[in-house]
Parts: structure tokens; C-alpha cells; sequence
């Protein structure tokens, strides 16, 4: 499955950044791999190395991503 997560969190370099994440993990919650990291300050190869961690950490806060084919409704007869 697909997940979203945002953390706000203090970069290596000491500011407070917004991560917003984008990962998929089996059915289980276990963490299987970012597709997507966008932060709205610089993030560093130390933060990277620990975001996984925080991630996984907050299985509890993950949100869904649903594909798009599953939302739309077929009208047609």
C-alpha cells in the first residue's frame, strides 16, 4: 500500500523543517521504500538517514493513499 506522512522536524543543521513523505509499506505497516520526499527548507544526508526511523516510528499517524481509479465512480449505463 501507499502512505502519506508529514513530521515537521530540525534539520542537521539545526531549523525546523516540514517533511512531507510518500512511501509504501506491506500490509503489515512494514516500511518498504520513499517515493516521494519534499521539505519546505534544505534537508541533509544525516536527516535522511534518521526520516525512515521517524516514519516508521509513527506508523499509527500514516494516511492512505488511494489510487485515483478507485475514487471515481463509473455513471455510465
Amino acid at each position: 500500500m501507499k502512505y502519506t506522512y508529514t513530521i515537521e522536524m530540525d534539520n542537521e543543521q539545526g531549523m525546523r523543517c516540514r517533511v512531507a513523505v510518500a512511501f509504501h509499506a506491506d500490509s503489515f505497516k512494514r516500511f518498504a521504500g520513499f517515493t516521494s520526499i519534499h521539505s519546505d527548507v534544505p534537508i541533509y544526508d544525516e536527516d535522511l538517514a534518521h526520516l525512515e526511523q521517524f516514519v516508521a516510528q509513527a506508523k499509527d499517524k500514516w494516511v492512505v493513499t488511494r489510487p485515483l481509479s478507485s475514487t471515481i465512480t463509473n455513471n455510465e449505463h
